[in-house]
């Protein structure tokens, strides 16, 4: 099963096997998956976590890009650092 993930009008739009699936989100500027999990970045910096769909964590401010491998998201910050969070906790930033 391959996730595709596409942002239109500030929604996610998931698209598995090449087929639309469903859409989520408001004022949504960046979005990363692993598969699983949809990480993305809301307009005013926040991050949010979404599986099958349902948002499961919103935490961060700040934030401008997303990344995400496995359980780690790497999140870029406005002011050029990266942020390194786990189960919605910061780890580590540089």
């Amino acid at each position: 099963m391959e996730l595709a993930l596409k942002i239109v009008n500030g929604r996610v739009e998931v698209y598995e096997d090449g087929a639309y699936r469903h859409s989520y989100g408001s004022h949504i500027e960046d979005a990363a998956t692993d598969g699983n999990i949809v990480a993305v970045v809301t307009g005013d910096g926040r991050i949010e976590e979404y599986r099958d769909g349902m948002c499961q964590r919103s935490y961060g401010s700040n934030a401008k890009k997303v990344r995400i491998s496995g359980n780690t998201l790497a999140v870029t910050l406005n002011d050029g650092r990266v942020a390194e969070f786990e189960n919605g906790m910061c780890r580590r930033m540089y």
